[in-house]
């Protein structure tokens, strides 16, 4: 069964934070993602439960944070990784949250929304709207303060 993830990243502007990188984890037969978020949502497609996608984006200012959507379980996650240094990729990160790494209690949560604040006080929220079918809307909000 295939899951949907279309994804909308509001931020302030000019625009002035941009995705950098897209990964796709393995499992379930792994996924897509299609669309570029400069000219509207993004999608990402898994093949089933049990896998994974995260977005890298970077800032003006050359801050990194990194937001990863999934289905675990068959029920949706999420997580927001702030105040990453310019070498920690999204391929780097995205398997923390699997085979007991670091970051797989996030995964286990199934959030359906977040919201964590980086060092600049810029915050980034995430959240899912109910699902039809398999099909979710998941809104990336980036508020500069």
């Amino acid at each position: 069964m295939s899951y949907t993830l279309t994804v909308t990243t509001v931020q302030p502007q000019p625009p002035t934070i941009q995705v950098v990188e897209k990964t796709v984890w393995y499992y379930a037969d792994g996924g897509i993602w299609t669309g570029n978020e400069q000219d509207g949502p993004t999608t990402l497609t898994m093949n089933g439960s049990g896998t994974s996608g995260t977005l890298r984006f970077m800032t003006n200012d050359g801050d990194f944070f990194v937001v990863a959507l999934g289905i675990n379980g068959y029920v949706r996650w999420c997580d927001i990784v702030t105040d990453l240094a310019a070498g920690n990729t999204g391929l780097e990160i995205h398997p923390t949250y699997y085979n007991d790494g670091e970051r797989t209690d996030a995964r286990n949560k199934n959030l359906s929304k977040l919201e964590k604040t980086d060092k600049q006080g810029r915050k980034i929220a995430v959240e899912y709207t109910a699902p039809i079918d398999n099909t979710y809307s998941v809104t990336i909000t980036i508020t500069v303060t």
